[in-house]
């Protein structure tokens, strides 16, 4: 008699896995670690405009509401078209009275490009004109045809210098490369071109910060743990923070790549794109051709959280589709084979969240396709922490950026600190240890846009193989930092917390 109730037991396992399989739906979002004990009765609002802050101290399950509530506003639907005002959403719009999948522009598609932002000219237009990029060298277009005003101009083709990144590296090798771009909200923007609208003001600037927190541990004045609305006359780049009615600072950094027969181009959010070639004469030639978006960025510096909260999504399939990065060494070639991309698994409140916002998302809507990756908010020497190595598969693919935890590119993994939160020194970890780094050795308040490395940008990433040695000058110009740092200090580094 046991054996029958077995052997149908067997059955009914069996069965029940089999129609868990087989269910596209269930596996697109399958946890790659689960738990029955999260809390999942979030509060995750739709709405056009983002989140200003939320309370300190708050949970996993707040930041992931948080980092939704940021996404869901910044693919707001864009009402440049109707009144030629970026970093602004339609507010008639919403994504259930959306006809397609997604809208024609988005509101984060509207921020302002780092080349709008550190124009070659030396000239920062206002920041609602019409998109403008300013390099050094004279580029030309493919054909009459080609604008060089579209809204996404992917000048970027590596992880800053770190490595070259690929899809489908295991049919089409090293042809598909993924290609980034970096932009800055209109609060961002506007402080910069108010207070260090020139080249040389901002080098002034970041340097006084960067010197200050050498000497002081603070932004301007020992003692006083403030970076946000840090005196004018105290010449630092203290950029605003979010609170209240003001959004405050926000940048975003997209990855985007062209699909391929083996993609399903309607599960992609894709868009006609600049990017860059070389013609036969050796000149940079601009171009454009649609590409689909596989990554975001979102960074937010708010008054309770004034080293940035930190947030990446990615598309569901990015681990299916068979990335593939190649090192590249100091002169900016590619050297060694192909690897596989490395991340940590995703966490069980980050998947439930996605979960969530993918059954209140419209069926069609193209983010049912996109999932939450982590969220970092407040600064910790824990590396046993949630989410301390944040990183994105495809933004932060090798050890040098998805296991960063150290004082500087020069020095990726010494454990030293780079991050100044609230008065104290940290080592942190992944996305924010990263961009800490930053500030402390390039006085930029947690931003790469502003930094010395190639910007003003003389000319775009080349969309082949031919990158530039971005890591060399990155290393350089953190070690001639870390020499100048180290005086100050008298040759002994910060305490960490």
């Amino acid at each position: 008699m046991k054996k029958p109730i077995l052997i149908f037991s067997i059955l009914g396992i069996i069965v029940f896995c089999l129609l868990r399989c087989t269910n596209p739906t269930k596996n697109k979002n399958v946890a790659e670690s689960l738990s029955t004990s999260i809390d999942t009765s979030f509060t995750i609002n739709f709405k056009p405009f983002p989140p200003t802050d939320l309370d300190s101290g708050a949970s996993p399950k707040q930041l992931v509401e948080f980092a939704w509530e940021e996404f869901l506003a910044l693919n707001w639907k864009s009402s440049y078209d109707k009144n030629n005002k970026r970093d602004y959403p339609d507010t008639l719009w919403t994504y259930y009275n959306e006809p397609g999948a997604y809208p024609s522009l988005d509101v984060w598609e509207t921020f302002a490009h780092k080349t709008e932002l550190r124009p070659y000219s030396n000239k920062m237009l206002p920041f609602d004109a019409a998109p403008h990029y300013s390099y050094h060298d004279t580029l030309l277009p493919a054909n009459s045809a080609t604008s060089f005003t579209l809204f996404n101009n992917l000048d970027e083709n590596n992880e800053i210098g770190s490595c070259d990144m690929y899809a489908h590296v295991n049919v089409f090798k090293e042809k598909y490369q993924v290609l980034y771009e970096a932009k800055v909200n209109r609060f961002e923007y506007d402080y910069i071109q108010n207070n260090y609208g020139d080249t040389l003001s901002l080098h002034k600037a970041i340097n006084n910060t960067r010197d200050n927190i050498a000497k002081f541990g603070a932004y301007y004045q020992k003692g006083v743990n403030n970076s946000c609305g840090c005196p004018v006359g105290a010449h630092v780049v203290c950029l605003p923070c979010g609170g209240g009615q003001s959004t405050g600072t926000m940048e975003i950094k997209a990855a985007w790549r062209r699909l391929t027969n083996l993609d399903d181009s309607t599960k992609f959010f894709t868009r006609n794109v600049i990017y860059y070639t070389k013609n036969a004469q050796g000149k940079v030639v601009y171009n454009n051709i649609t590409y689909a978006l596989i990554a975001l960025h979102i960074i937010h510096k708010t008054q309770n959280y004034p080293a940035f909260i930190f947030a990446t999504w990615e598309h569901v399939d990015v681990k299916q589709d068979s990335m593939g990065y190649v090192l590249l060494n100091k002169s900016g070639n590619e050297h060694g084979g192909i690897m596989p991309p490395m991340r940590d698994s995703i966490q069980s409140i980050t998947v439930a969240s996605t979960n969530y916002v993918h059954g209140k998302l419209p069926a069609k809507s193209i983010w049912q396709n996109y999932r939450l990756v982590g969220v970092q908010a407040t600064p910790t020497s824990d590396s046993t922490s949630t989410n301390f190595f944040l990183a994105n598969y495809v933004v932060e693919s090798d050890r040098t950026l998805n296991h960063f935890n150290g004082s500087s590119i020069a020095n990726p993994h010494d454990h030293g600190a780079n991050v100044l939160f609230k008065g104290n020194f940290y080592s942190m970890g992944g996305c924010q240890g990263c961009h800490g780094a930053t500030q402390l050795k390039q006085g930029t308040d947690f931003s790469f846009v502003l930094d010395t490395v190639g910007k003003p940008v003389i000319t775009p990433d080349i969309g082949d193989k031919n990158a530039t040695g971005k890591l060399a000058a990155y290393i350089r110009t953190f070690k001639v930092a870390e020499k100048q740092t180290l005086k100050l200090m008298n040759g002994k580094p910060h305490p960490l917390k």
